[in-house]
């Protein structure tokens, strides 16, 4: 029996920074969606199974970290879902459905650490090939 791949959701209006987050957990042998505000990933959510992980930017246009927790449905599975907020901030206060907190700019080893802990480890396969394909 295969080991299901955890899903990783990005959400974060800064290109650069979903690049190089979606690619690291892609290499890693995550799978990673992305979104680039929270109107965006609530749409999305609401057409796809929850994924393993949220992972939050707090200052974006459209609908900000803040507002895309305020606006998730309450029968929402996407409520059960952990979130890890990312911010420049240096404190943010507990909200509602957040289970943890990294400061930018992101440390890629911080970041492994904490989606290992909420999502585990990848299946060996999935990961192995995500990493030969990334070197080539």
């Amino acid at each position: 029996m295969t080991k299901k791949t955890p899903r990783i959701f990005i959400i974060d209006d800064d290109e650069a920074l979903l690049d190089a987050l979606g690619g690291l957990l892609d290499s890693e042998g995550y799978e990673v969606e992305t979104a680039r505000n929270g109107k965006e990933a609530l749409e999305k959510l609401a057409t796809t199974a929850p994924p393993g992980l949220i992972l939050l930017d707090l200052k974006m246009p459209v609908m900000d970290g803040w507002q895309f927790l305020a606006a998730r449905p309450v029968e929402s599975p996407a409520l059960r879902v952990p979130i890890v907020l990312l911010s420049g901030l240096a404190f943010i206060p507990n909200a509602p459905g957040v289970a943890d907190f990294l400061s930018k700019p992101i440390d890629p080893s911080r970041l492994l650490a904490c989606v290992r802990r909420f999502c585990g480890e990848p299946g060996r396969e999935k990961a192995e090939r995500a990493r030969r394909e990334h070197r080539t």
